[in-house]
């Protein structure tokens, strides 16, 4: 994420990176108002704007059925985390010790972990595919690349730490 959470990875309904001429495009050609690009990029993109919507399982059940809308959705945020991966992986210099999936789609998407994994240089796509189809797919040993693993997030009781944190320095 970045300034505003539209930065990074396409999401359910947010548009994540794109050209910036895209909004002038928008804007100067097609004569929407900034308001209504607004609108557009931060509830009528991402998932839902190229499927149709903005429930992951929705479009990951239309990519395995074959329909074109939910293929190239969930293809593009796919590709989106790969680059993303790659980009980190260079900046490391190849020194990624583990990549972490997370949160709705990451924790329970077994087809994105492969989609993002497979190929993937330095991520050990063996690693993975011997593992998809569980919780905590952490890596043999004697396999090369980072560990793959997938976490559990549990969020109300982040927050609730964080309030008592906060409660407590008052």
């Amino acid at each position: 994420m970045g300034y505003t959470p539209l930065a990074g990875l396409p999401m359910g309904s947010r548009s994540g990176d794109i050209d910036p001429s895209i909004v002038l495009k928008l804007i100067k050609d097609e004569g929407y108002s900034v308001d209504e690009v607004s609108e557009i990029l931060h509830n009528r993109s991402g998932l839902f704007g190229l499927s149709g919507s903005s429930d992951s399982l929705t479009v990951e059940r239309g990519f395995e059925k074959g329909e074109p809308e939910y293929v190239l959705a969930f293809k593009v945020f796919a590709y989106s985390l790969r680059k993303v991966l790659g980009a980190y992986s260079a900046v490391l210099n190849n020194t990624v010790d583990c990549v972490i999936f997370t949160g709705g789609i990451g924790e329970n998407s077994p087809l994105l972990h492969n989609l993002v994994c497979e190929d993937l240089l330095p991520v050990s796509h063996d690693t993975y595919s011997r593992h998809n189809a569980v919780s905590d797919i952490s890596g043999d040993q004697g396999l090369k690349g980072p560990r793959v693993l997938v976490v559990k997030t549990n969020e109300e009781l982040a927050i609730a730490r964080e309030c008592v944190k906060i409660m407590k320095d008052q």
